[in-house]
């Protein structure tokens, strides 16, 4: 067999491939160097002017320590922090907001896939018969096509993926935030009610002793109809509310449960067993106001859609230039298979492709338009994340030192409340007062006892949105969670 049969390419290579490979490359080097500018704005990211200072300043902590990351940890509780722990790993909404960052890593590959050229094989085999005579046709060929990136869309597209990749990320931190504080929300709410509850039988205890004293003193005359009646509406109206505080509390615990991926009844039992809630601070270290830009995950996801959408007026822009692309085909053409890589059935083909729209009735200048509206509204969205977030972490501030305040008088009137029992219990000793004195004085302590505990599971409540609203939390679970970026 000839040399050239046993090489059928090197026919092409010498039939003139090698000068015109040349020159296809000259230009696209060229194109290259001309692709070193991409059309449309370029972005450029705001700096809104956020003061350092705290307008609300109750619980003093501004401007003096940063925010804690792991604020949960302040609050002493080690079933809480196993509990934040278990929702960060395993909490369903978190993995849906995983998944979407995976989506839009996918996209941006996705996006960048022009940068590279294509590479396709084709092949036909066909048989005909025409007057009588019966021919076939055999072909194997490998095309390959590259798009220049001259203009730059294919560098604003994948710019704009890579932006919402980032976004993609900032609302998986912003569900992240949003679960742990839901978690330590419910968390609290439970224990909570689970004091009421307390006092609430404990309230009915001393109620049924009342009402058993009132009707003894009735049977003896020394009571009157009224007197018992009012007795026992007051007992039935408390032994109403205890079947309420048992829902609310079973409720948060199931929800508890869902959060932290698991069936609802998952805590029942761990969550039976009665814990104290914690001592609310009375300093919360907050830093800077203008330490949320960079804290908030909303607003951090705000402003990468005001940069994705900046970039996509850029792609939008290219389309109104000349695409360039680069291709190339080879293969081999033969009536007969055996023939097929023979040099006399070598086919190739080599060039250069341009197009540049025209007219298309206006479409590519508005849709530059729509991008453009689009990037006026994700700025408008991201301006109003930024005050949005300002006014969380303000309002959270002075309702955070309201409910300090409230739950400081609520002491001091349990307090009150307490030495009223003890001074009825000496008057009775003396025989100044009746029993039904110091039940009152008792039952008086205990619902001063409620409103106590309401306002201490509000004032920690209200901690928790404190924290939110600075946008501290996410930090804590970046590495520990493999979350950091590609």
């Amino acid at each position: 067999m000839k040399a050239e049969a046993r090489r059928p390419w090197r026919a092409v290579l010498n039939s003139g491939f090698l000068p015109r490979l040349k020159l296809i490359g000259s230009a696209a080097l060229t194109a290259l160097f001309l692709s070193s500018c991409a059309v449309g704005p370029d972005y450029v990211k705001p700096e809104p002017l956020v003061e350092d200072k705290w307008f609300s300043e109750e619980v003093g902590g501004a401007g003096t320590r940063e925010a804690a990351t792991d604020w949960w940890t302040v609050l002493g509780d080690p079933q809480l922090e196993k509990y934040i722990n278990a929702a960060a790993a395993q909490n369903r909404e978190l993995e849906a907001a995983r998944a979407a960052v995976l989506r839009a890593r996918s996209l941006r590959r996705e996006s960048a896939a022009p940068f590279y050229p294509t590479l396709g094989a084709n092949a036909a085999a066909v048989r005909q018969r025409s007057g009588g005579e019966t021919s076939s046709a055999f072909s194997g060929t490998i095309d390959s096509s590259w798009e220049l990136d001259v203009f730059g869309g294919t560098r604003r597209a994948t710019e704009a993926a890579g932006a919402r990749v980032d976004g993609a990320e900032e609302n998986r931190r912003a569900v992240l935030l949003s679960v742990l504080a839901e978690t330590a929300r419910n968390y609290y709410a439970v224990r909570g009610f689970q004091k009421r509850i307390a006092i609430t039988q404990k309230n009915i205890g001393l109620q049924e002793r009342t009402y058993k004293l009132v009707d003894t003193l009735f049977q003896l005359g020394e009571a009157s109809a009224f007197d018992l009646s009012r007795a026992r509406g007051q007992l039935e109206l408390t032994q109403s509310r205890l079947p309420d505080l048992e829902a609310e509390m079973r409720a948060g615990i199931f929800r508890l449960s869902v959060l932290l991926g698991q069936p609802p009844e998952a805590l029942l039992g761990e969550m039976s067993a009665v814990k104290p809630l914690p001592a609310p601070p009375d300093v919360v270290p907050v830093g800077l106001r203008s330490d949320i830009l960079r804290r908030r995950p909303d607003v951090r996801a705000a402003e990468r859609e005001l940069a994705a959408s900046t970039a996509d007026i850029g792609a939008a822009t290219a389309r109104l230039y000349p695409d360039f692309s680069l291709t190339g085909v080879v293969g081999g053409s033969a009536r007969v298979l055996s023939d097929l890589f023979q040099s006399g059935s070598t086919i190739f083909s080599i060039g250069s492709f341009l197009r540049w729209p025209i007219f298309e009735g206006g479409a590519l200048r508005a849709r530059i338009d729509a991008e453009g509206a689009e990037a006026d509204r994700a700025e408008a969205l991201y301006e109003q994340s930024v005050l949005d977030a300002l006014a969380d972490a303000e309002t959270a501030l002075t309702r955070y030192a309201r409910k300090l305040d409230t739950r400081n008088r609520l002491q001091n009137a349990v307090e009150s409340r307490q030495r009223s029992v003890e001074l009825a219990r000496a008057l009775f000793d003396s025989g100044e007062e009746d029993f039904l004195s110091v039940l009152d004085a008792e039952r008086e302590l205990v619902n001063a006892e409620d409103e106590l505990v309401r306002s201490e599971t509000d004032a920690i409540l209200n901690l928790i949105t404190l924290y939110t609203a600075l946008g501290g939390g996410w930090e804590a679970f970046e590495e520990a969670g493999g979350e950091a970026e590609e």
